[in-house]
């Protein structure tokens, strides 16, 4: 059956009306081409990290203050050890919490350290915008996030005053005598404090390496020994296993650079629980780390042999003493291994 064709006029109206309709603005069909880069993107919006050359997914998941599970999760990687350089990595870090709200919620795995050092703070100010004295967080802690004015505060050598201080209990705290602090700012050693007042707590008063709270780890190879320091007061003596021949562990002083619930060693197959990673070797990170275990059967891997040389380059304790070891050590920890 044959079509009835409109005129020529009727088209071409048609036409003219159906070009003034599209070119409205305000239509539905200009709101879906509105480029997106037009719109405020979101304070939770996802960072995107470039792999380097020679970088891990500890090591990144640490700089993130997140896990490396997470990032295999959110990057769908099957195997943590095969990333290679220019690899474009989606992390969900919520970076711009702390920015917008000036409180920063404490995620799992993270460290006072690696927050203050992803919002650009010291340690120092952290605590004392926070009233805390020691370095433990937990998961869910919300966190206040000093403003300049306290950050410089304690960058210039200066502590704020906080509810419950005392001279004395300031003192304890860096490392020094009442009297050398009441000296150092001009008062006496009996004289009370006030919340919110500065006082001076460096300039000689004492020895930065030597005041209390400083933590250090000291690991012998051939004692199969591990100490664990705080200034120069011992806490523990444990027994620990080093590399194997073949396998040895690196001596020399390093510090925490990684710090996992539990780490993955693809070579071997093996978990590893309680990971601090403290050196490179090779693309391989060595540290320290609990008795592991064989990801697909479970079992553990050299039980009963703490204290042997049997590692392949890590420092090696038993679950209870590294636990404790773990909870304890921040990123930056000093790490000393000698013969």
């Amino acid at each position: 059956m044959m079509r009835r064709q409109l005129p020529p006029l009727v088209l071409g109206i048609v036409f003219v009306l159906a070009a003034l309709f599209l070119a409205r603005p305000g239509t539905a069909w200009a709101d879906e081409v509105a480029p997106q880069s037009s719109r405020a993107p979101s304070v939770d919006a996802p960072v995107i990290h470039v792999v380097q050359s020679g970088e891990t997914l500890a090591a990144i998941a640490a700089r993130y203050g997140t896990t490396m599970q997470a990032l295999m999760q959110q990057n769908s990687l099957r195997d943590p050890n095969r990333m290679y350089a220019g690899q474009r990595l989606v992390i969900s870090t919520g970076a711009g919490q702390a920015a917008a709200s000036g409180v920063y919620v404490v995620r799992r795995g993270q460290t006072m350290s690696s927050i203050a050092r992803q919002n650009g703070v010291t340690v120092e100010a952290l605590k004392a915008a926070n009233g805390l004295r020691g370095d433990t967080v937990f998961v869910g802690q919300r966190l206040k996030i000093p403003t300049g004015a306290e950050t410089a505060a304690v960058a210039d050598n200066l502590y704020v005053v906080r509810p419950g201080d005392t001279l004395t209990s300031i003192a304890a705290q860096q490392g020094v005598s009442v009297e050398a602090l009441a000296k150092l700012n001009d008062i006496s050693s009996d004289s009370l404090v006030k919340v919110g007042q500065k006082l001076k707590v460096a300039g000689g008063v004492a020895d930065p390496a030597a005041r209390r709270g400083q933590k250090k780890i000291v690991v012998s190879i051939s004692q199969q020994r591990c100490w664990r320091y705080e200034g120069t007061r011992l806490l523990n003596t444990w027994t620990c296993s080093t590399g194997r021949s073949g396998w040895g562990t690196s001596t020399g002083t390093f510090r925490v650079q990684s710090k996992l619930r539990k780490a993955f060693g693809s070579t071997w197959n093996i978990w590893m629980p309680y990971w601090l990673g403290i050196y490179w070797s090779g693309r391989v990170e060595n540290g320290i780390h609990g008795l592991p275990w064989n990801a697909k059967t479970g079992s553990r891997t050299w039980a009963g042999l703490v204290g042997t040389r049997i590692t392949y380059g890590c420092v090696m304790l038993n679950d209870v003493n590294m636990k404790v070891l773990w909870d304890w050590a921040d990123i930056g920890t000093t790490v000393v291994i000698k013969r």
